[in-house]
């Protein structure tokens, strides 16, 4: 490859300095070799490419083509540099140098523009070495006959010739027609920026080392703008000492970056791009609209022009509008300049803001503005209207720093101690909701609110119902309705806590009604948050009466939403997800080992404690589904176990902990660990009373000993009234009843019963029952074709899958059960009976009566179907 050096051939009239030469640099620059690459890869596509390199001064655009142009030494491109000066700013000049460096010969007769570029064009479609022609400093090209020759060479030079053009801004020339061609490559601001990584590198040349915080913090300052990098790298070596006060200087920005800005960027603009720079640098992004009324109309053209010339202004779209942000430290030199024009002008800028953005439904963003007015009636107001709603969007921790930072005092105003009970129960810290409820009931009775007292009342109750929701301690004076005061967020916030009263009172039908009104609401006033609740709490409440299909309608509905709007790491769509897969589960269909293990997500609370995220329910159900799949029966039993307690210990209501009892103490009868069924529901009765599924427990475990009259004596006075258990406790109830009836040899009591649970079962396809009572299955079998309307539903449970891949065998007594458990260590009989304190013989005894329950005729078999059977 040939390096040119285009030479100033001759002294041309007006030319302050033509040069061919490639820039020296004095510097060692950064090596960008993935940029590299890509302008290799545009070279060799040989179809008359044009890369065109437009940023603002000190990107680093000269620098990469330069560094690059160097690296081609060894080969082919032929790359022709040539820097345009004001003396190549004419037709002329500049073909004439072009044409000397290629010795093209011009016509005698060609006209200044395009004849000249269409010489160029032939002369360099003759040559068989490809070539890359660099333009630097193109946006200096303004004489008309230049630009239009420059477009004719564009659109006619040989697929040999790779043309790139670099400057501050894009030459008024018909782009398009090249991007019609697939001719075109556009760079800008960022592909030029630098990464974390290499603004590091550059750290360290200038023997500066950063946190990995303090990284970020200069990237986000700088965006990666070479030029700003290093001065801010050189300016942070200065004072190693003080690194958090150099960056706070600096983000000012400091003198040096202001030197730099206005001399390469600023001072070039027209007063009305300036004016309309300063105004828009007091919000930190704005729309076109948003811009209008800090200005006063025109930001659509004022946004073209900087457009135009690649000023740094980035633009993202959020919703249905485009939002423009200026570069970090260039809208902090205007935000400087903005103060240094006076008080009164950035008061009246934020007042505008903070109506705006308040008006756009962007509370969060209208805070800051509004924090910078020291009339704190504003503030009071607006506080009343948004607070809870920001809490409720997830922002809580902007709003409650955004206070202690600028407003401390007002952070002891009761309503803002409500606010934050909320803001603990959006994050799942149940404690500092508790105690944050305390102050805001003390501070209630000590000092008045800014806020209205019905606002103050409103939501109190609800903060109130929330809390013992959550703890599952609604058994005190809550209220039944809480009254709309006109607050769209309070009022659907605490109609939603009232229902979830409502629902673990057994009500509900209410409970769903109240509910069903909240969502109309909050989906009308586009609460995401709260339609995601208010789904949630829909399915609780299919949930309470073991609505299964219903509890998956929702459920599946709630987490659509959360997925919708970035939420699905909510408690809310963690409970969600518990009730999709408990439905599932409740119809005997295999669960998603990825709802699972969302279930059983666990978090640190605000006083350092580790628990379930979506709170203990939800952990029991998730053990639960973890027990089906699980290659460790045993180990995950006692999991199970151990949730169950957990939850039974922190006292939740009956209704939320009953059902979930009967599937734990079958799980443990699968094991055959009686005695441990026992403790527990021992335990449980001890902590949250007599419940019917309690009473339905110690059925299971009188049917498990086969005492068919205990287990009758037991479930009849519950049957009495089965209409009031819930769906899944009835089923049970009768299937124990129809199973209890048979073996007493009562077939016409049995079938009854087993109608019965067939007849509660079907409308929800509620097969789990069928497979967690082990006679089930064979009373099935033994009344099949006697059914009547139920035939179908009960044919569907004797073909379920679970009903072939489950073993089940005989219950192993007590010391069966301790005699398997030595087996696994290898003791000889004679061993284990020494061990036992028994005779030799009485050890094989019992051992015959393991083989034979087991289905096996040796240790090695026994074990392995005491594994797989859940024995061990």
């Amino acid at each position: 490859m040939t390096i040119s050096h285009v030479p100033a051939l001759r002294r041309i009239p007006r030319a302050a300095e033509i040069t061919g030469a490639i820039p020296a640099l004095p510097f060692s620059p950064l090596v960008r070799a993935d940029l590299h690459t890509a302008i290799d890869a545009i070279s060799n596509i040989r179809n008359g490419q044009v890369l065109l390199l437009c940023a603002p001064a000190g990107t680093g655009k000269t620098v990469l083509l330069a560094e690059w142009a160097r690296r081609q030494a060894a080969g082919e491109p032929d790359v022709a540099w040539l820097t345009i000066t004001e003396g190549l700013n004419d037709a002329t000049s500049l073909w004439d140098v072009l044409h000397t460096r290629f010795q093209v010969t011009p016509a005698a007769c060609a006209a200044p523009s395009t004849g000249a570029a269409t010489r160029l064009a032939e002369a360099l479609a003759a040559r068989a070495t490809p070539t890359v022609l660099v333009f630097d400093n193109a946006h200096l090209i303004t004489d008309p006959l230049a630009l239009a020759g420059v477009e004719h060479f564009l659109q006619h030079a040989p697929p040999t010739v790779t043309t790139v053009l670099c400057g501050r801004f894009a030459l008024p020339i018909r782009w398009h027609l090249l991007e019609l061609q697939a001719r075109l490559t556009r760079w800008g601001t960022k592909e030029l920026a630098f990464t974390l990584e290499q603004i590091d590198t550059i750290c360290r040349e200038h023997g500066c080392e950063l946190t990995a915080e303090e990284l970020g913090t200069l990237g986000t300052l700088t965006d990666g703008w070479a030029a700003l990098v290093r001065i801010s790298a050189a300016q942070l070596a200065a004072e190693p000492g003080d690194r958090a006060n150099a960056l706070t200087v600096l983000a000012r920005p400091a003198r040096a970056l202001t030197e730099f800005l206005a001399g390469e960027l600023i001072d070039g603009l027209p007063p009305a791009l300036r004016q309309f720079l300063v105004y828009t640098s007091i919000p930190d992004s704005f729309t076109e609209r948003f811009a209008d009324e800090l200005v006063g109309g025109g930001a659509g053209h004022y946004l073209r022009e900087l457009e135009r010339i690649h000023f740094p202004i980035s633009s993202a779209v959020r919703g249905a509008e485009v939002w423009f942000a200026c570069h970090p430290m260039v809208r902090a030199y205007f935000r400087a300049e903005a103060y240094r024009l006076g008080p009164q002008l950035c008061a009246d800028l934020h007042a505008q803001s903070a109506r705006w953005l308040r008006s756009a439904g962007l509370a969060v963003q209208a805070l800051p503005h509004l924090l910078a007015d020291p009339d704190r009636r504003l503030l009071g107001e607006f506080l009343s209207e948004c607070a809870l709603r920001i809490v409720l969007d997830g922002a809580g921790d902007a709003l409650f720093e955004g206070l202690a930072q600028s407003a401390p005092t007002v952070l002891d105003d009761p309503f803002l101690w409500l606010v934050r009970v909320v803001d603990a129960l959006v994050r799942g810290d149940t404690a500092t909701a508790i105690a944050c409820l305390d102050t805001a009931t003390a501070r209630r009775t000590a000092k008045n609110s800014f806020a209205a007292t019905d606002l103050v009342h409103a939501l109190t109750l609800a903060a109130t119902t929330d809390v013992a929701a959550t703890t599952g301690t609604l058994r005190g004076a809550l209220p039944e309705e809480i009254a709309p005061i006109g607050d769209p967020d309070i009022d659907a916030y605490s109609a939603i806590q009232v229902a979830t009263a409502q629902i673990a009172r057994g009500a509900v039908t209410r409970g769903e009604q109240l509910l069903y009104a909240s969502l109309a609401l909050t989906e009308h006033i586009g609460r995401p948050r709260l339609v995601l609740r208010a789904l949630t709490r829909l399915a609780f409440a299919a949930n309470a009466v073991d609505a299964a299909s219903a509890m998956r309608e929702r459920a599946a509905r709630a987490l659509a939403t959360a997925e919708a709007y970035g939420l699905s790491a909510t408690i809310d769509a963690v409970q969600a997800t518990a009730i999709a897969a408990y439905g599932t589960y409740l119809q005997g269909e295999p669960t998603d080992p990825a709802q699972v293990a969302t279930v059983l997500t666990e978090h640190i609370d605000h006083g350092g404690s580790l628990g379930p995220a979506a709170g203990w329910s939800e952990q029991v159900i998730g053990r639960l589904l973890d027990l089906e799949g699980s290659d460790r029966q045993s180990a995950a039993v006692d999991a199970l176990r151990r949730s169950l307690l957990a939850l039974v210990e922190h006292k939740p209501l009956p209704a939320t902990t009953g059902s979930l009892i009967l599937p734990v103490v079958w799980a443990l009868l699968r094991t055959n660990d009686i005695r441990t069924a026992q403790v527990l529901i021992d335990r449980a009765r001890g902590l949250i009373g007599d419940l019917p599924e309690i009473r339905l427990s110690c059925a299971a475990l009188t049917a498990t000993a086969e005492r068919p009259k205990a287990t009758c004596a037991l479930l009849e006075p519950l049957l009495e009234h089965a209409s009031d258990l819930r769906p899944a406790s009835a089923i049970t109830g009768w299937l124990l009843y129809s199973s209890a009836q048979h073996e007493s040899g009562m077939p016409a009591k049995a079938l009854t019963a087993l109608e019965n649970a067939l007849g509660a079962a079907a409308p929800q396809l509620l097969v789990r029952p069928f497979l967690d009572i082990p006679t089930a299955i064979p009373l099935l079998d033994s009344y099949a074709g006697r059914f009547g309307r139920s035939e179908n539903f009960a044919e569907l449970v004797r073909r379920h899958p679970a009903v072939c891949r489950r073993a089940t065998y005989p219950a192993l007594t007590h010391t069966e059960m301790t005699v398997l458990k030595q087996l696994p260590s290898g003791r000889t009989a004679q061993q284990i009976a020494a061990d036992l304190g028994v005779s030799v013989n009485t050890v094989k005894t019992h051992l015959r009566g393991i083989y034979g329950k087991l289905g096996s005729n040796s240790r090695i078999g026994a074990l392995d179907h005491a594994r797989r059977g859940g024995l061990l």
